[in-house]
């Protein structure tokens, strides 16, 4: 699981951009992620986590259709909250109003699920697909991993194409979108998160996969009029 580091923070000006990590250890092979508003962040990641000792086992779909509903209070409470507050004028219009999209990764023995809740509380598993996005970012995630995912991709793989994912999306210029990335594996191991030497690490392989990608591209058609 893999993020960027900024969220949208509230403020009397309007809404600004601040650093903020977006993904959290629930339990022993359990990951939160969430983008969106730092506020409904946090509250979402109160709900999952009293969910927690729940999530550590069997996730039937009675249980997370009760995650769901309590995720679903707080995001009704946010929304009728915003169109109380600006009733009446252009701000009031919903899609303005502070949001969370939420995902939840799990792997064990016996399960291994990757589960997308939207901040209208529609949900989907996405284990099928491989991966899962959420965020202002996750068109443009979901178009670069299409060329690179693969049926199976080992852990080593696997973080050094969701860096290039999430450092393309920043450096194109996403709203809200920033350092530092964050990136947590989740595997047989138990939960890990990425420290800042790997990071450097993955930075470096990165830059030398992009210049590979241009000799390649010159070496085809650099010649040619």
């Amino acid at each position: 699981m893999a993020s960027d580091g900024q969220a949208t923070g509230g403020s009397a000006g309007g809404p600004i951009r601040m650093p903020s990590q977006k993904i959290f250890k629930i339990s022993e092979n359990v990951l939160f992620g969430a983008a969106g508003s730092v506020g409904v962040i946090q509250k979402s990641r109160e709900v999952i986590v009293l969910f927690s000792t729940q999530l550590n086992g069997d996730w039937n779909r009675d249980l997370m259709e009760n995650v769901r509903k309590t995720l679903f209070g707080v995001y009704k409470n946010e929304i009728e909250r915003h169109k109380a507050f600006y009733q009446g004028t252009p701000q009031q219009d919903i899609r303005l109003a502070p949001i969370a999209d939420v995902l939840l990764c799990k792997y064990s023995a016996e399960q291994q699920i990757i589960w997308h809740i939207a901040p209208d509380c529609s949900d989907e598993r996405l284990e099928e697909i491989g991966y899962g996005c959420s965020g202002s970012g996750d068109v443009f995630a979901h178009t670069l991993l299409k060329n690179y995912l693969a049926e199976k991709m080992d852990v080593e793989k696997g973080k050094l194409v969701v860096y290039r994912v999430i450092k393309g999306a920043i450096e194109i210029g996403a709203f809200g979108l920033g350092e530092p990335i964050d990136i947590w594996t989740i595997n047989n191991n138990g939960i890990k998160r990425i420290d800042r030497n790997e990071l450097m690490a993955l930075d470096d392989t990165y830059n030398t996969w992009k210049e590979m990608e241009r000799e390649v591209f010159r070496s085809i058609y650099g010649d040619k009029k």
